[in-house]
């Protein structure tokens, strides 16, 4: 029997992989693969292992699942108000226009 040549690439990030693996990691998508480490969501893009904020990993978990009223209610509540500082603090800073740029020379 003619054994098959090894086409795995990124040996080192494979290694990686292993080794969170070991230490308790899931994974829980495999395109792209994706796992959970600590509680942390990670993702290989680009060969690369990319860490995602706490927040965001909240994000696919919040849409995969149907949620009660109320849960999905609080979810909604809680983003607009996100989204209702941020625009606030956006409106607090002044806001540098180009034309304004192109006079201070």
């Amino acid at each position: 029997m003619e054994q098959q040549r090894d086409k795995r690439t990124l040996h080192s990030l494979r290694k990686h992989i292993d080794e969170l693996l070991a230490a308790g990691a899931t994974i829980i998508a495999r395109d792209p693969v994706t796992l959970v480490s600590d509680g942390q969501t990670l993702k290989v893009k680009h060969g690369m292992l990319i860490g995602h904020s706490g927040l965001l990993d909240l994000v696919e978990p919040l849409t995969d699942h149907q949620w009660p009223d109320a849960l999905r209610q609080m979810a909604i509540d809680l983003c607009i108000q996100q989204l209702d500082e941020a625009i606030r603090a956006l409106e607090n800073k002044p806001v540098m226009m180009a034309s304004e740029s192109a006079n201070d020379g």
